[in-house]
Formats: structure tokens, C-alpha cells, sequence
């Protein structure tokens, strides 16, 4: 079989044996697309049942997708981590992150769709993959550099060209919010994988390659890409303040309107550093552009990124008006005693010692450095000021924290979050709802929207302000899917899908330009509702692996409590009616209302049937 799209070729690194050996994608593709889904394979076969994070037999696995490297607009160099996640809680999961930049693109060009490492090394190494060759090297003098200073390291030795993603002082220190870093800003944040390179002893990738990557229909492929871009580009103007400039945040990106989302700044003075910081803010970061002086909020978001930490669960959980520092603080459950410094929240510099504290687990950086629900059971207080939602990850997208989506809309996303096994990112429905017509006050008329809605949805009471609960498990199981096929081919998740689009007489965009994208670059002619169907494979296979972990319908409910805190209209979730929500949704995934597990009937219809017999065996089929 001659692949397009995908190099054909799987790295699997053991670091205990220093044994680098080869897998191959065809084993695995078209079934699983790629990225997420590949990995999710992966991970099925070589993770065992309930172990923990920093175990050597967790498995970490890094995955490109058919459209990484190419010209597929937001895809460019964005791919996926996946593995037992120290972040996640009350006990460490499987789950994922995702990354941008160009770290993806250079690996499929040095000949790899992916990265599987297991084991643990004795002593640091790093993995070289230049041009096909890999090889493991010596570390321990990378060993307790910061990310900034590693990469650096590193350039100097293969020049200019290569990419690399590596950890920092807090992946080393097995903080359970680390990340894994490359270049300035892009980083697999959530999760905390950053702490299990940190317990394999593997300080960077690099890679660097000179080939390319195949397309089936290459005239058919550049159209496809140019009409996408111009579906996919933005209304909104983007104005840069002053001394800043914009920059893309992931390879082939020609997207307008990320606004602050990737701003590079340069020769900024600190407070605690006698040398000017040149840095990037994207995503959670500008937050840190709040704290005061203005020069030290920067400083405290380049040391986070220099030490390995996660912006969002720093800038959520802790800074600003209303976080959890801040309440616990008023209330008077944390001291200056306690903290070893002045308490100061709303100073950068302030964070920048916490940070370090954080990174080398100094006083109460130690506890920290747990992620704050565990922190909250540390310190036997402050949990009902948590910013969580579930799973040990933070809100996002959910209407309650910071505002949007409003009532009726969150609903999608708690069903969303009552799935996963982390922050479900919720884009498609809820940001859509958040940029275009909140409210109604968007660019569409409520007559195109609800067109386009029931398009998509097959009703337009998926979007009708006041249809309360009616409607919102469809929305939820389609998002699912296509959230799946994002991050599996992948393309990025502030954009796709395509669902609305202010230029069209009625309002709809074109959910298909993933399918589009797919059967262009690879030549697998799918269309959308088969890309999709993949989708569904996917999503079952990752409810599988937490089925064998033990997850229950009692897990996925634990997202109640937070959503029946009011909203920030003062709506709260009726949790009878959200019950029948989640009823509704497990039937159309064909999973058992009581328990929550995928029935054999409905895993076999989805190609699974080895899944199938593995949880039978188990007892874990319903």
C-alpha cells in the first residue's frame, strides 16, 4: 500500500534498553486517520491498565497527523501527546494534549508520522532524529537547564533548522503541571507530560529533516487548501499594539483574527533578571500582561515558560480578581507565613518567585506543584474556590468562570466535559456561540443561524435561545466526533469547523473542509460523514481505555457540582434534567445508561471487535 499523507514510519524509542526500533503507520491508518486517533491505538496496545504517570511503563507517545507538514490551513506543525497523565485527578488518566509551532512538520520531514517512548533512561539523554536516523545521547549536561537555554544549547550544536521540544526544571522536578516546550511559546501544556519525560530522564527531541510529504491529489490538494483558507479567514481585524508584532502559532497558518493570541515582544526589562526578555504571549498568557508592573507580568510569563509550567492552570487557579489565591487569601486560609514571602497576587513579581518555588518544589512551591486540587487536599482547604471542572482540569468554555457561553448553550459543553478525560476544549458550539452571536449580536441573523445550526445539528432548537435542555446531547455527540477528527489529522480548534460563515447568503460555512483536506492528501476518499464515522471509532476506543482504568457513569457525573454553581447570569444546572441529558446522549453513542460502557453491538458496528473481546474478558462490557 503506497501512503499519502503519512510518512509510513512509527519511531518507538525504549529508554530503559537505549533500543530504538521502528513501527509501522500502515498498521494503523486509515482506521485511526492519525494523531489522536493513532495514538489512542497505541496506547490501547502498549498501556497497561491503572498504573501511574511516572511509572516506566507508561507510555509516551507523540503523533503527527496526514496533513502535519503540509499546506492545510491551521495544520502546519500541530500534533498530539498522549499518555497517563500526572495532571489529571483524583488518580492519573489517560489523556492528551495538543501542540503547534513546527515541531511536527520537521519530524514528518526527518520520516516519522510519530514518537513512542516507554521506559525510563538511567541517566539523561535526548533523542536525535535528523533525516531517518535516530539515536539516543547524552543529556546530563542539558540536565537542569531551563527550556530557553536548552533549546539554545542544543542550536548551537545542529544549527539552524531543526526543532526541538524539551522540558525544564519543573518536568525534571515531576511537577504535575509541567509541559513540554518548543520553541518560545508552544508547549503540550495540559496534563503535565512535561513530568513524565521528567520521570523517563528524557530532556528534548530534536529533529530536523530534508524530505517531504507525499500527496495523493497535489493540484486537487492546493485548491482544496485555497479554498478552505479563504472560508477560514476571519472577519475580525487584528491591530498590534505598539512594538509588538504578530506571529503565527503553528506552521501554514494564514488564519486572520487570533488577536493578542501570539504577540512577539522584545528587549522587555524585568524586575528580577538584569537582562531584557524577548518573549512571545498567546492563549492563557496575556493574563499575566494584567499583573502590575506591567514589565514584571511579562517576566513572570517567560519565566513560566522558561521554568516548564502551564499558564492556564497559573492563571486561572491563581491570578486575578476572583481566583483561588485570591479567595483563599480574603478568607484567610493561606498566610505570608506559609507562603514565605509577602502576598502580594496582583504583583509579577510576586509570581515569579512563586513560579521558581514552583518549578524546584521549594516550601510551598512543593505543594503546588501538585496541580491546585491536589493542592486544595494538601492543605485541607479552599476546594469550593477551585476553578475546576472535572477530571483535575480547569474551566474553559463553560459558561461559568468567565463568562460565555450563556444559558442554554454551557449545557453542550458540561455533556462535552461529562465525557472526556480532560478540559474538552468545547470549540465548534461554544466558541462559535462566543464569537459569532452570543446573544444574537454577531454578524448572523437568527433566521441564517438556526438554518445553518439545524444543517449541521438537525435542529434548529440546538440553537434556539429558548429551548432550555431540548436539543443539546445531538450537539454534543457531533462536536465529540469532529473534536476527534481536529485533533487527529489535525487542524486547529479556534477554527474548524467551518460551521458559519458571514460571507454565505444563508449563513452555513462547510463542515466538510476536514474531508476535503483528508481525501486530497491522502488520497482515502472519505467523505464527511465516513471522516466522522472515524471520529466515532476513535472516541469509543478512548472511552474503552478509561472503561479498563475503571471509569464509570459516576465519574463522568462529577461534573454536577461545578455547573450547578450559577452561572454568571445566576442560572444553575438542574441536575434531574441534566441526568436525562446524559441518558439521551449514551444512547445515541450506544453505550448502557447504567454504567456508561460502549456495548459490544455498538463497538463492533464501529470496526472494534478486538476492543470488544479485551473488556469482555475483563468483565468490562456491559
Amino acid at each position: 500500500m503506497t501512503l499519502y499523507g503519512w510518512t509510513g514510519r512509527i519511531l518507538e524509542a525504549d529508554l530503559t534498553a537505549g533500543r530504538l526500533t521502528t513501527i509501522s503507520t500502515e498498521n494503523y491508518v486509515p482506521e485511526y486517520i492519525g494523531g489522536r486517533g493513532v495514538a489512542a491505538r497505541l496506547a490501547w496496545e502498549r498501556i497497561p491498565a491503572s498504573i501511574d504517570a511516572f511509572e516506566p511503563r507508561n507510555v509516551l507517545i507523540f503523533m503527527t497527523g496526514p496533513l502535519t507538514g503540509t499546506l492545510a490551513p491551521t495544520s502546519g506543525g500541530r500534533m498530539t501527546v498522549t499518555g497517563v497523565a500526572p495532571q489529571a485527578y483524583p488518580r492519573p488518566h489517560y489523556t492528551r494534549s495538543s501542540i503547534g509551532g513546527h515541531f511536527g512538520a520537521e519530524l514528518k520531514y526527518a520520516g516519522y508520522d510519530g514518537i513512542v517512548t516507554s521506559g525510563a533512561a538511567a541517566e539523561p539523554v535526548y533523542l536525535s532524529v535528523v533525516d531517518g536516523r535516530a539515536e539516543l545521547l547524552d543529556a546530563r549536561q542539558l540536565w537542569g537547564l531551563d527550556t530557553f537555554t536548552a533549546q539554545r544549547a542544543l542550536l548551537e550544536k545542529y544549527g539552524r533548522g531543526v526543532e526541538i521540544a524539551c522540558i525544564g526544571p519543573a518536568g525534571e522536578n515531576l511537577v504535575r503541571i509541567a509541559v513540554i516546550q518548543s520553541g518560545l511559546e508552544n508547549a503540550a501544556a495540559q496534563g503535565g507530560f512535561g513530568a513524565v519525560m521528567g520521570a523517563k530522564r528524557l530532556k528534548a527531541i530534536v529533529v530536523r529533516g530534508s524530505g517531504a510529504v507525499r500527496i495523493a491529489h497535489p493540484s486537487r490538494f492546493h485548491e482544496t487548501c485555497r479554498e478552505v483558507q479563504g472560508l477560514a479567514r476571519a472577519a475580525r481585524e487584528w491591530r498590534p499594539r505598539p512594538g509588538t508584532s504578530r506571529k503565527a502559532c503553528t506552521a501554514s497558518c494564514t488564519v486572520k483574527g487570533c488577536g493578542d493570541a501570539y504577540i512577539l515582544y522584545r528587549n522587555v526589562l524585568g524586575r528580577l533578571r538584569a537582562d531584557p526578555w524577548t518573549g512571545v504571549v498567546q492563549c492563557a498568557s496575556p493574563m499575566f500582561l494584567r499583573l502590575r508592573p506591567w514589565e514584571a507580568g511579562f517576566e513572570a510569563a517567560q519565566l513560566a515558560n522558561a521554568y516548564g509550567i502551564n499558564h492556564w492552570e497559573i492563571v486561572l487557579g491563581l491570578t486575578g480578581a476572583g481566583r483561588w489565591l485570591d479567595q483563599c487569601v480574603e478568607k484567610g486560609l493561606i498566610t505570608e507565613a506559609e507562603m514565605g514571602m509577602p502576598l502580594e497576587p496582583k504583583n509579577g513579581e510576586f509570581w515569579s518567585r512563586l513560579l521558581r518555588k514552583i518549578a524546584y518544589r521549594e516550601g510551598i512551591g512543593d505543594v503546588f506543584a501538585e496541580g491546585l486540587p491536589r493542592a486544595a487536599d494538601l492543605l485541607s482547604r479552599g476546594k469550593e474556590f477551585l476553578p475546576h471542572v472535572a477530571h483535575g482540569f480547569e474551566t474553559h468554555w463553560d459558561g461559568h468562570f468567565f463568562g460565555a457561553p450563556c444559558y442554554p448553550y454551557w449545557l453542550v459543553s458540561a455533556l462535552e466535559w461529562a465525557l472526556d478525560s480532560r478540559d474538552p476544549l468545547c470549540h465548534g458550539y461554544a466558541q462559535e456561540i462566543t464569537w459569532w452571536w452570543d446573544r444574537f449580536r454577531g454578524p448572523l441573523s437568527i433566521e441564517n443561524i438556526k438554518k445553518a445550526a439545524a444543517r449541521v445539528y438537525g435542529s434548529e432548537m440546538s440553537v434556539d435561545p429558548e429551548s432550555g435542555y431540548a436539543y443539546k446531547a445531538q450537539p454534543a455527540f457531533w462536536q465529540q466526533n469532529r473534536l476527534v477528527v481536529k485533533d487527529s489529522v489535525p487542524i486547529c480548534d479556534q477554527v474548524f469547523p467551518l460551521i458559519f460563515s458571514h460571507d454565505a447568503a444563508d449563513g452555513y460555512g462547510d463542515t466538510s473542509a476536514e474531508a476535503k483536506l483528508f481525501s486530497a492528501a491522502t488520497g482515502v476518499e472519505w467523505s464527511e460523514a465516513e471522516l466522522d464515522r472515524a471520529g466515532e471509532r476513535v472516541f469509543n476506543l478512548e472511552r474503552a481505555i478509561m472503561i479498563r482504568e475503571g471509569r464509570t457513569r459516576r465519574d463522568d457525573e462529577t461534573v454536577i457540582p461545578y455547573f450547578k454553581r450559577p452561572d454568571y447570569e445566576g442560572i444553575p444546572l438542574d441536575e434531574e434534567k441534566f441526568r436525562a441529558l446524559l441518558d439521551e446522549l449514551y444512547e445515541l453513542r450506544g453505550w448502557d445508561k447504567a454504567t456508561g460502557r460502549p456495548t459490544r453491538e455498538r463497538l463492533e458496528g464501529l470496526g472494534l471487535k478486538d476492543i470488544a473481546d479485551e473488556l469482555e474478558e475483563i468483565g468490562c462490557l456491559p
